[in-house]
């Protein structure tokens, strides 16, 4: 724990000060610029802070793909913001964005979910009831556990999802909530990851109804709160509501962990993600269904605080994401139009304040052109879709929006060798035009702290989980040549 904590502070003093700064929302207009090319950038100067854009994905013809993260509450960097991925797809180094590999037989793993706790672990929660885990070093899968309907005797759900799709773990790892389909009904299963085990099981008599097999009739989603401590369930407002409710449920229902009912506190179900506010409670953030504003409520009590109310909410499409969990107090948002379309952060009290992360550019003429901006978990970053006004349907390019500083870091690796990520916290991935025999880790008086030998490959991770944060030297020894490159460790 003593060590958690001290890389946590690290970690958090490493991007102070590289957030826009505080300021209130107001309608910032903006043409659209040049497409830059791939991996280059633009700078929004039309809004407070000016605000770095770069280019991240190119269309790959042998994917027949542009790229592009999944959804805003799914959390595309690792637990770190070193690695990156692309649903189960592939995984990229975060600050260079080069494709370190594609997931072999990504299908035997989709969907995945990054570990809250370890940058090295994917989670697999299958649609037929398989719990797996995925190691981005070792590229290994593990099959932990299987979820039935009835253990006894071992019948499968007919449809098993977290969620079903607006889902996560909780923040240390621990929780999750699966929901599964069984002829009409839906069971709402409260699982341990750490345990392995079924905490609870709740049967919701008729909540699938007879809809398409993939989604539930009348309910959205159901996940864990941040802090595991709660059960949310949102009703699809489409299908019940409080003048026509489902077995007497609407809106937003908060439940504990034995899926005991423990209050109702949003009418009305939108889109929206779990944050902790700035007094340190838990809260549901949500754009309110028909009307114009940016609500928080609270977990524990009956208590809605309204962020944010402008003009601009009246017609629009946005998403809300709160995976900047190492941000505590903030939450992510868009306003999508073209010309007024932002990406914001929004302090969690009733000050009012947002930052502006800039424009995204994009038409947003089809779902598949929702900017979806996702913050990394340290909150600096925010990963967004966008066309840039391109009016084919297909296109939609990713992007990384940053404020623009002059002291970051850059590793200007020659070509020969590429070492990511660097910063870094607990692997590092090194990549050669020749195969390599023999790597050292050196301190800046010369010791060697680590070393392999006789290795004989072009590509080798190495864990430096067990190095003390500093500055040090990296050296490599190829069939080709002797290479020394400076390495940061977090």
């Amino acid at each position: 724990m003593k060590l958690f904590s001290f890389i946590w502070l690290i970690n958090i003093g490493f991007v102070f000060g590289q957030f826009p700064q505080d300021t209130y929302y107001q309608t910032i207009n903006s043409t659209t610029p040049n497409l830059p090319p791939l991996l280059g950038n633009i700078i929004d100067n039309t809004v407070p802070d000016p605000i770095k854009i770069t280019r991240i994905t190119d269309y790959v013809p042998e994917w027949d793909w542009y790229p592009h993260h999944e959804y805003s509450k799914t959390q595309p960097w690792n637990a770190d913001a070193s690695l990156y991925k692309f649903y189960s797809t592939a995984i990229y180094d975060a600050q260079t964005h080069q494709l370190l590999y594609q997931i072999q037989d990504a299908g035997s793993i989709y969907p995945t979910y990054w570990s809250n706790t370890n940058p090295d672990l994917l989670y697999g929660f299958m649609e037929n009831g398989d719990l797996k885990t995925y190691s981005v070093s070792q590229q290994q899968v593990r099959l932990f556990d299987h979820i039935y309907a009835d253990e006894t005797t071992r019948t499968d759900y007919e449809y098993f999802k977290l969620g079903p799709g607006e889902a996560n773990i909780d923040n240390n790892d621990r929780y999750v909530a699966f929901v599964g389909k069984l002829n009409t009904d839906m069971d709402v299963i409260v699982y341990d990851l750490q345990q392995q085990h079924i905490l609870h099981k709740e049967t919701f008599n008729g909540a699938w109804g007879n809809g398409p097999a993939h989604a539930p009739d009348y309910v959205d989603w159901v996940s864990v709160s941040q802090s595991g401590n709660y059960i949310v369930i949102m009703w699809n407002h489409n299908t019940c509501s409080a003048n026509n409710p489902f077995n007497g449920h609407y809106g937003v229902e908060v439940y504990d962990r034995n899926m005991n009912f423990l209050r109702r506190i949003a009418d009305y179900g939108n889109h929206g993600d779990f944050g902790i506010a700035q007094d340190g409670e838990e809260v549901f953030v949500q754009f309110w269904g028909p009307t114009g504003s940016m609500n928080m409520y609270y977990l524990n009590r009956q208590e809605r605080v309204v962020l944010m109310n402008h003009s601009d909410f009246s017609n629009f499409a946005a998403h809300i994401s709160g995976r900047n969990l190492n941000r505590p107090g903030w939450i992510y948002a868009n306003i999508s139009d073209q010309y007024i379309g932002v990406t914001i952060a929004v302090k969690l009290d009733n000050s009012g304040t947002v930052e502006y992360f800039g424009h995204h550019y994009s038409s947003c003429d089809n779902y598949l052109k929702s900017p979806m901006p996702v913050p990394n978990p340290n909150g600096n970053k925010i990963m967004f879709k966008s066309d840039f006004g391109n009016v084919s349907p297909e296109v939609v390019y990713t992007f990384e929006a940053e404020k623009q500083t002059a002291n970051s870091y850059t590793d200007n690796s020659a070509n020969s060798c590429q070492i990511f990520p660097n910063p870094a916290h607990n692997f590092i991935f090194i990549n050669t035009n020749s195969n390599i025999y023999h790597l050292k880790i050196m301190n800046q008086s010369g010791q060697i702290l680590w070393q392999q030998k006789n290795i004989h490959t072009n590509n080798k991770p190495i864990s430096v989980q067990n190095i003390k944060s500093g500055v040090y030297f990296l050296q490599i020894k190829t069939e080709k040549e002797n290479i020394t490159k400076k390495i940061i460790i977090l």
